[in-house]
């Protein structure tokens, strides 16, 4: 883990997230909050769900370790968060 991934606190880390959210999908995405639904609202699908992690991984210079990953874990942009500092912490 690096140090930058340490001392990441959740606002920047929402923030990494909506940075990543764009490369993968594109201009037009709506605001976004932590209660914002990934596949509903913001129009993430089942292959951009790869990209995205690819996206995270990289912006954050951590590796994931996708037996942990679930879908409910992108339900909404505060249960991805919450799996990631998870992730981190471990």
């Amino acid at each position: 883990m690096s140090d930058t991934t340490t001392a990441l606190d959740r606002a920047s880390l929402v923030a990494v997230i909506g940075r990543a959210l764009g490369a993968v999908l594109g201009d037009g995405l709506p605001e976004l909050t932590e209660d914002s639904r990934l596949f509903d609202q913001v129009g993430l699908d089942s292959s951009g769900v790869f990209e995205l992690l690819m996206e995270l991984e990289e912006a954050l210079d951590i590796e994931l370790d996708t037996d942990h990953l679930e879908m409910s874990h992108f339900e909404t942009l505060r249960s991805l968060a919450d799996f990631l500092i998870t992730e981190m912490s471990a």
